[in-house]
């Protein structure tokens, strides 16, 4: 659903959805099958989007290649002009997907995302950037160490070309170091989790960081634990960027902290959770693109659990859109209270970025009373596993079965980011909504 009431949606807005749920339904072929569940236009624009399913990996998946692309459309002569690509998303929680890319509405929803923040406002687009993330999620790969300029690709350099962070040696840190200061770039756009763990290095070793106008994170959830690490060592203006492989940019944080809809490019249907798990103002959204000629992307469930802004009085003067206050993480990631109520990573991370020497933590939750808290410690070990059962017991119940254990590192999974909390026993996400 819109939140019409709570929130302001320029007319343009409400063009644009009825015009991207027009060429849905009656011009790319997954969604054929979706026409006998249209009530029609008398039924009205939102009625219409509430009434149909949501676009999910597997019918993504199913109708590949040209299932998502308008009428009209000839991907072979596209590949062939170079126009569009081949690209494929990670599969943290599910299988990886191949989508078809368009280089040039990727970097139009970009260049629109950077007007919802004073600091990005301000400047020309593109910017000289540099880029810190798994190779397997952006960028080069390599197994072997490569030179800088075999990492510089047009305005951009990807300062990691290792596949697993786990390769990563003294030497690849005092070189990120290094080429920061020689590449000098404006924008820094960067795995949270990664950029920390270049922060710790230069408190450790001493040594004084370059800083970027804008620091841009994305890729993962950011923890509270990276983020004041990386303040510690950048004087940087701080952006979270949201959004997907699938659906572009489609929230970005204003310089008062809170998350922003991209109007112009996607349009946002918010669904609460139920009551019990803490709804209504946590929820999941479903995206649906604007102005991508290539791909028609209708009500794709992004997976993850946005909190609400409480009204569309945000302190930056930004009245258009969905205002979010944070992201929560994965709606697959969500642990369990001894009790059956639901926690999410931001939840759990809130609790222990407060403990001394805390640098990284996963969580897996077992069964119903049962979990397993690994950490990533600098310092007395012995106080932060204290600190991190005491922690555990406040958030999910004192009658819980907590285990303890001290990591020397705590590394991303095979698709290159980190799942932070998992519950190992099965449950159905749908039936935590409304």
């Amino acid at each position: 659903m819109i939140l019409a009431d709570r929130y302001h949606y320029p007319p343009a807005f409400h063009q644009r959805s009825a015009e991207a749920l027009e060429a849905a339904l009656f011009s790319a072929p997954a969604y054929a099958g979706w026409q006998a569940l249209d009530p029609g236009e008398a039924a009205g624009l939102d009625a219409r989007y509430d009434a149909l399913p949501e676009l999910t990996k597997q019918i993504m998946r199913d109708f590949f290649p040209t299932g998502l692309a308008p009428k009209g459309k000839d991907l072979a002569d596209g590949l062939l002009r170079e126009e569009i690509g081949y690209t494929f998303t990670s599969g943290t929680t599910g299988e990886r997907v191949v989508n078809i890319w368009d280089q040039g509405w990727w970097d139009r929803s970009e260049a629109s995302s950077w007007k919802l923040n004073a600091h990005t406002a301000k400047l020309p687009y593109p910017q000289r950037e540099a880029k810190l993330a798994s190779s397997l999620n952006v960028g080069i790969s390599c197994e072997d160490d490569l030179p800088m300029e075999s990492r510089i690709v047009g305005h951009r350099l990807y300062l990691n070309e290792m596949i697993n962070l786990i390769q990563w040696q003294p030497r690849h840190f005092a070189r990120m170091a290094r080429e920061l200061r020689s590449f000098r770039p404006v924008i820094l756009e960067a795995n949270p989790s990664l950029l920390a763990r270049l922060a710790w290095w230069a408190v450790d070793e001493g040594v004084e960081l370059y800083s970027p106008e804008v620091i841009v994170f994305t890729f993962e959830f950011i923890s509270k634990i990276h983020l004041a690490a990386i303040r510690k060592v950048f004087s940087s203006a701080l952006i979270s960027s949201y959004g997907t492989t699938e659906t572009g940019f489609v929230l970005e944080e204003c310089e008062h902290g809170f998350l922003h809809q991209n109007v112009d490019f996607c349009r946002i249907d918010f669904h609460p959770l139920k009551d019990r798990y803490g709804g209504p103002e946590l929820g999941r959204i479903l995206v649906t693109t604007f102005q991508n000629p290539w791909n028609i992307v209708l009500r794709f469930d992004v997976g993850d659990l946005i909190r609400l802004h409480p009204s569309g009085e945000c302190p930056c003067g930004r009245k258009e859109g969905l205002i979010a206050q944070a992201i929560e993480g994965r709606a697959s990631n969500a642990t369990f209270t001894t009790e059956g109520g639901l926690v999410t990573t931001l939840a759990l991370d809130e609790a222990l970025a407060p403990i001394d020497g805390v640098r990284d933590y996963h969580l897996e939750q077992h069964n119903r009373k049962e979990y397993e808290l690994q950490l990533m410690v600098k310092g007395d070990e012995g106080a932060a596993a204290d600190a991190g059962r005491q922690a555990l017991e406040a958030l999910y119940g004192r009658d819980g079965i907590y285990h303890i254990a001290i990591r020397g590192s705590i590394l991303p999974g095979q698709a290159g980011k980190f799942r932070r909390t998992q519950a190992d026993f099965d449950f159905d996400v749908r039936e935590l909504f409304v």
